[in-house]
């Protein structure tokens, strides 16, 4: 049910089930949440039935007792390591689009799509512009070709995805996504040429978390003549160097 403003009240209610299972020291059992949340036990039931599928609560097989699952936990992570990185990557992105003279942005990997969490423009009146939420796809952006170059099995739902051509140079099949994986491991970088937008090249780097793992690339996207000129071989090296800081700033914040 949804009410004027576009509240929905069963967020409101799954939200408040959770405040106060954060709330208690211990499980409770349903009576209790049914008491502090001041729900209905019918409607706890339903929404808590949700929420235990979902991995935000747990149920003990001993004593039946509702307390908050490990996704919450999971989810709080990656909330904390988001922050943690935008604010720890924004000086290196800035630099890198003032050394450049191009856009530079950080992204992430959010489920089947590329997510931009952080935009840096340079004074190049012909810049690129981006937006912080942006998504984008894997298969014909350089960010992308990174999480499929450092995830097999995401590269592999991929290859047998039915992927679109956006431009005629787009990459959609099997055997250029595993060429194109193979180039920008070897590499350390991937590259953009025309695949997504035309007249558009783009290169990004991935950025290992303190486990090693890619979870964000940090790259360069201009109107760049071609990836072979002065320019855009200055923007890879660049970015690379960008991407390494950015590990390393991280490893200290350890």
């Amino acid at each position: 049910m949804q009410e004027a403003g576009g509240r929905v009240q069963s967020i409101e209610k799954a939200v408040k089930i959770l405040e106060t299972l954060a709330a208690a020291e211990d499980p409770m059992p349903l009576r209790e949440l049914a008491r502090r949340t001041q729900l209905p036990k019918s409607t706890l039931h339903g929404i808590i039935s949700t929420l235990r599928q979902t991995g935000l609560v747990e149920q003990s097989a001993l004593d039946g007792r509702y307390g908050l699952g490990l996704h919450l936990f999971e989810l709080g992570c990656a909330a904390s390591s988001s922050r943690s990185i935008t604010s720890v990557c924004r000086p290196f992105l800035q630099n890198l689009a003032n050394r450049t003279g191009e856009t530079a942005f950080l992204a992430a990997l959010d489920g089947s799509e590329t997510l931009l969490l952080e935009v840096a423009e340079a004074s190049n009146p012909l810049r690129v512009a981006l937006a912080p939420g942006t998504r984008l796809p894997l298969h014909c952006t350089a960010q992308g070709k990174v999480f499929l170059a450092w995830n097999e099995a995401l590269l592999r739902r991929q290859c047998r995805a039915g992927l679109t051509a956006y431009t005629p140079h787009t990459h959609i099949t099997a055997e250029q996504l595993t060429a194109d994986a193979a180039l920008t491991r070897e590499h350390g970088c991937a590259i953009e040429d025309g695949e997504h937008r035309i007249g558009l090249r783009a290169v990004a780097a991935p950025v290992t978390d303190p486990m090693g793992e890619v979870r964000h690339a940090i790259g360069v996207v201009g109107m760049f003549r071609r990836i072979q000129s002065e320019e855009f071989t200055a923007a890879t090296h660049l970015t690379q160097e960008a991407a390494r800081s950015i590990a390393a700033a991280l490893q200290r914040r350890v």
